[in-house]
C-alpha cells in the first residue's frame, strides 16, 4: 500500500513539474507576443502620423492593424498583469483576519470572478461566429481573427487568476511573497 502511495505522489509530482514548465513557457510566449504587438502598434501609429502630416498621405491599413495589435496586446497583457499582481485589489483585511476566514473570502471572491470570465469567453465564441462572415473595413480580413483575442486573452487571464488563487489559498497572508521581496 505504501509503495502505491509513493507511486501516486511521484506521478502527481511529475504532472505538477510538467504543468509548471508548460506554464512558464506560456508566460514567455505571451510576454514576447505583448512586446511584439506593442512594438508593431507603435511603429504603425508613427508611420500613420508621419505619412499624414509630412507627406499628406494616409496609410489606411496602418491604423486598422495598429488597432488589432492593441486589442491583442490588451487581452494578453491582462494575464501578465494578473501574474504580477498589478490589478487593483483591496487587501486591508489581510493582516487582521485569521487564515480560515481569509480562505473563505478567497472562495467568495473567486467564484464570481471565474463565472464572469467564463461568461465572457462563452459570449466571445458567439462573436467569433459572427466574425466568420464579417470582414474588416480596410484589409478585408475575417473579423474572427481579431475577435479570437477575447477567448485566448480571457482564457490566459483565467489561468493566471486560478494560479494566483491557489497561491493565495496556500499563503493567505502573503508572508512568503513578502519574505521573497525582502530577500531580493
Amino acid at each position: 500500500m505504501n509503495l502505491q502511495g509513493n507511486q501516486v505522489t511521484s506521478y502527481l509530482d511529475s504532472i505538477l513539474t510538467l504543468a509548471s514548465r508548460v506554464t512558464s513557457g506560456l508566460r514567455v510566449l505571451v510576454t514576447w507576443l505583448v512586446i511584439g504587438f506593442f512594438g508593431y502598434m507603435a511603429v504603425m501609429v508613427l508611420a500613420q502620423v508621419i505619412g499624414r502630416y509630412l507627406f499628406n498621405y494616409s496609410i489606411d491599413w496602418a491604423a486598422e492593424t495598429a488597432t488589432f495589435a492593441q486589442i491583442w496586446m490588451i487581452f494578453l497583457a491582462a494575464g501578465l498583469a494578473m501574474r504580477q499582481k498589478l490589478h487593483v485589489s483591496v487587501d486591508a483585511l489581510t493582516n487582521v483576519l485569521p487564515v480560515p476566514i481569509l480562505r473563505f473570502f478567497t472562495i467568495i471572491i473567486a467564484v464570481p470572478c471565474l463565472w464572469f470570465l467564463w461568461q465572457a469567453i462563452v459570449g466571445s465564441l458567439t462573436l467569433i461566429n459572427v466574425g466568420q462572415i464579417q470582414t474588416s473595413p480596410v484589409l478585408q480580413i475575417p473579423m474572427w481573427i481579431p475577435y479570437l483575442s477575447l477567448p485566448l486573452g480571457l482564457g490566459y487571464f483565467g489561468l493566471e487568476l486560478v494560479l494566483s488563487l491557489v497561491a493565495k489559498w496556500k499563503d493567505p497572508k502573503g508572508t512568503a511573497a513578502e519574505t521573497e521581496k525582502l530577500a531580493a
